[in-house]
């Protein structure tokens, strides 16, 4: 009923534990799509055919021909590549860092919500941004995780679009749910934050210092390209930490259930 979409890429740096990560996917999953680059396309395969799902659930992986150092569109190239080669009509993204949590008859019933629609929209789910341990979070953001896969698409959204072709990373980060039109797709629910509620537990900032490295190796260069290529001018994303003593902000204890997440 609901088909998982993710990417994969320089798995040297993010040093991803895919096998982790679908452990609790197909508790409620019943296919996972991989998307990545060509270049990494035998890294990824090679690390999904070490999984106990490998041959026993439906495990897609797929690949394009884009340079990360050159196409700063490509997270959400990569993006939209996974979500059109999911096969069900419900769609899910989700990233490596995250994990799903929650009732998994309530993540079907908003299957069932979805379907009924005969235009694309989707439902919003609460984020637990988890900081520096498995008890404490920043905070909890929404996303539009779950939603129609017919008509649906990733990339940046229309109203960041300049002139000159790129776009501004203030309004996007090129993966927003879009339709043909580069229009945001309706929402008609928002999950509340409860205990029980549906959720994906956010492992991003879990280790300052695996954060701050991954940080300094890949992601500072990424938004600094961004905002040089927008703003027209050399800009350092300093707001993209390098320093585990820079990860600052106040935490405080969520107090969930644990574990935190299901595993098959």
């Amino acid at each position: 009923m609901i088909s998982f979409y993710t990417t994969a890429f320089n798995l040297d740096d993010f040093d991803i534990d895919i096998e982790d990560a679908l452990l609790n996917w197909f508790y409620y999953a019943d296919e996972v799509v991989i998307a990545t680059i060509n270049k990494d396309y035998k890294k990824v395969e090679e690390k999904v055919k070490r999984s106990k799902f490998f041959g026993v659930r439906q495990i897609k992986i797929v690949s394009k021909d884009i340079d990360i150092s050159t196409d700063i569109f490509w997270d959400g190239k990569l993006k939209n590549l996974s979500l059109q080669n999911c096969s069900n009509k419900v769609a899910f993204q989700i990233d490596l860092d995250e994990r799903v949590s929650g009732i998994k008859e309530d993540y079907i019933a908003m299957a069932k919500e979805l379907s009924l629609h005969d235009f694309p929209c989707s439902i919003m789910i609460p984020t637990v941004n988890l900081y520096g341990d498995l008890d404490h979070f920043k905070d909890v953001g929404y996303k539009w995780y779950i939603h129609t896969r017919k008509n649906c698409f990733r990339g940046a959204v229309n109203f960041s679009m300049k002139e000159d072709g790129c776009f501004d990373p203030e309004k996007s980060d090129t993966c927003e749910l879009i339709d043909s039109k580069g229009y945001l797709i309706p929402c008609i629910g928002k999950i509340n934050m409860t205990e029980t509620s549906p959720k994906i537990i956010h492992l991003g900032s879990l280790d300052f210092q695996r954060r701050a490295n991954l940080n300094k190796k890949f992601w500072r260069n990424i938004w600094s390209d961004r905002k040089t290529l927008s703003e027209k001018k050399q800009v350092d994303a300093t707001d993209v930490y390098i320093d585990s003593s820079d990860f600052k902000e106040a935490a405080q204890k969520h107090n969930l259930p644990t574990p935190l997440w299901p595993k098959l």
